[in-house]
């Protein structure tokens, strides 16, 4: 069988089944851990821990809360990596996200509010010439994810911790065939009719804290809910999630990170799991930091991203939080974000 009716077949897969992987990885929120590229798991130490791994509040500082809001965009990208070639052959695509965390995070306790926002477009051009046709299939989720955090030391070093929520989606979807959708598809996606539900889902994680090393692994979305849609038959579903990482404390204010999904995530251009490297050190009695970091998919297409990101104290243990991310090829989002630390 040839590429192409590969292609199809895969894309009209996504568009009928009837719960379809709504594809809000990782890297949603959590400046400081995209400032790194995404590698935080091991070093998830301020409230953002909460989202990243909740074991790893134990590490932090006793009284830490964020507010935050970050968002990205790719438009117009083509599945698998090529050029779309005269008369359609390829998925062409778009999508937008934007996330907004506040987090608390004490001892023994924290907890935890954030909404991601998704929508995205996948058009498939179909024939050519006079029989040319394409398939549209829209789609919009925001989920509102309102946690408590629980902590548990077993030994000396060795934490685990959970994520209790209770999340809040609204969704919507639409294939359309063979109508083409008129005017930009990322505000067609916006428009779109949403249905509302709630569920209950809980995320989990491990910390081994040693005198120059730390160890995590967070599993998110155990659940895995789903949520219904105006269309019959057609639900948006968060899919579960497994991150394993190791950060070095590798000099005085230095930590180098890396991370690497277990599992592998999904969306209608295909599958990829994340692998990412990052970097931060602080200045001047920790005043001031500067993070960087690298990501790429070791499935499918490799979407690098480099990220870069800072800290800067505004008055003793307050600090004002900001990162940019810059996808290095069509498939890969342009990210920013901004927000508000206080730490004690």
């Amino acid at each position: 069988m040839t590429a192409r009716p590969l292609v199809l077949l895969g894309v009209l897969a996504l568009v009928c089944s009837p719960a379809r992987l709504a594809a809000q990885g990782f890297e949603a929120v959590g400046l400081r851990a995209l400032g790194m590229g995404g590698a935080f798991v091991a070093v998830a130490d301020d409230a953002s821990a909460t989202y990243w791994n909740p074991a790893g509040l134990v590490t932090g500082p006793v009284f830490s809360l964020v507010a935050e809001h970050g968002r990205g965009e790719a438009e117009q990208f083509v599945a698998g990596g090529a050029s779309l070639p005269p008369g359609g052959g390829l998925p062409l695509a778009s999508r937008a996200q934007s996330g907004t965390l506040v987090a608390l995070g004490t001892w023994p306790l924290g907890a935890t509010f954030y909404r991601v926002s998704q929508r995205a477009a996948l058009v498939l051009p179909l024939g050519a010439g006079s029989q040319a046709g394409t398939i549209t299939d829209l789609s919009r989720l925001t989920t509102s994810h309102y946690g408590v955090n629980v902590l548990q030391t077993l030994v000396d070093g060795l934490h685990v911790g959970a994520t209790l929520k209770y999340v809040r989606g609204t969704a919507g979807s639409d294939a359309r065939f063979p109508t083409p959708v008129e005017g930009d598809l990322l505000d067609a996606a916006g428009d779109l009719g949403t249905r509302s539900g709630g569920r209950f889902d809980v995320d989990a994680g491990v910390m081994l804290d040693l005198p120059r090393v730390k160890v995590g692994l967070t599993a998110r979305n155990l659940t895995r809910p789903a949520f219904d849609t105006p269309t019959e038959g057609i639900r948006l579903r968060l899919d579960r999630q497994v991150r394993a990482g190791v950060a070095l404390r590798a000099a005085r204010g230095l930590t180098v990170s890396l991370d690497s999904d277990l599992t592998t995530a999904r969306d209608p251009l295909g599958e990829w799991r994340s692998l990412a490297a990052g970097v931060e050190q602080w200045f001047g009695e920790e005043r001031a930091a500067l993070r960087g970091g690298v990501r790429i998919s070791t499935r499918g297409d490799t979407r690098p991203t480099v990220t870069a990101g800072g800290s800067l104290a505004l008055r003793s243990g307050i600090f004002a939080d900001g990162y940019v991310g810059v996808g290095l090829d069509e498939a890969a989002p342009d990210t920013f974000g901004v927000g508000l630390r206080v730490s004690f």
